[in-house]
């Protein structure tokens, strides 16, 4: 039996922000400007193998596989 896809971690954006080098402020704001409406209504932004995603008016960042490798 084969395993599907992985289900995403997210990281509240204190936590990424470290990750990634950026500050938190410097990162949500770069999520801001990139945001775009998702097919099922949500928010979410694409910015170099980061996904951002907001839940209930928080941003949320999951990381691609060049930022956990």
């Amino acid at each position: 039996m084969s395993k599907g896809p992985p289900i995403p971690r997210w990281y509240a954006l204190r936590d990424a922000a470290p990750m990634l080098g950026v500050s938190v402020g410097g990162l949500r704001k770069l999520l801001e400007r990139r945001s775009v409406r998702a097919a099922d209504g949500g928010v979410e932004a694409h910015v170099d193998g980061v996904r951002g995603r907001k839940f209930t008016n928080r941003w949320r960042v999951s990381l691609g596989k060049p930022w956990t490798e």
